[in-house]
């Protein structure tokens, strides 16, 4: 990941794959030079796209959890969702978190927004968790037309699929 490439990560449940690609993806924010400035979080650099809601705020306790022991007191993780009240939405509109767990409706709006550009060229890596959710459906198309917008306005994205499951 840290070298630019993108890939898919199939593993058993509980075998590490979430924090195996969060690392990578801060090791990828290293490479690209992404760092804190006087104490302020980086902008938004990492989408963690989930086809659940229910999974979102799992993984944002996963991916926090070793955030100050690694030395990254300064960054942020959002999660925005359909139940992210209109607060919350207000807030990230003003700053985006570092991290953003989303889910494709969500990052489809996302995209739709005016400034949509300005907002999300910094997007460096782009984790789409549990993929094999959403293969083959109409959500798992939302997904990648909106990689493929943001692969345009930064064509140096790197995605990584999670899966535990896998269709022949």
């Amino acid at each position: 990941m840290a070298a630019g490439r993108s890939g898919l990560l199939h593993a058993t449940t509980g075998s590490g794959k979430t924090y195996a690609v969060w690392f990578g993806a801060l090791a990828r924010a290293a490479a690209v030079g992404v760092a804190s400035r006087a104490g302020q979080a980086p902008s938004l650099g990492i989408l963690w796209i989930t086809p659940m809601r229910a999974l979102a705020a799992d993984s944002a306790r996963a991916i926090t959890a070793p955030m100050q022991d690694i030395g990254l007191g300064a960054w942020s993780v959002g999660i925005r969702t359909g139940d992210t009240t209109s607060a919350e939405r207000a807030r990230q509109d003003r700053r985006y978190p570092t991290a953003l767990i989303t889910t494709p409706e969500s990052l489809s709006l996302m995209l739709t927004r005016e400034h949509a550009k300005d907002e999300l060229t910094g997007v460096h890596t782009v984790i789409v968790d549990e993929w094999h959710e959403l293969m083959g459906s109409k959500r798992g198309v939302q997904v990648q037309l909106a990689i493929a917008r943001l692969r345009r306005w930064n064509p140096g994205l790197v995605v990584w699929g999670l899966s535990a499951t896998r269709d022949p």
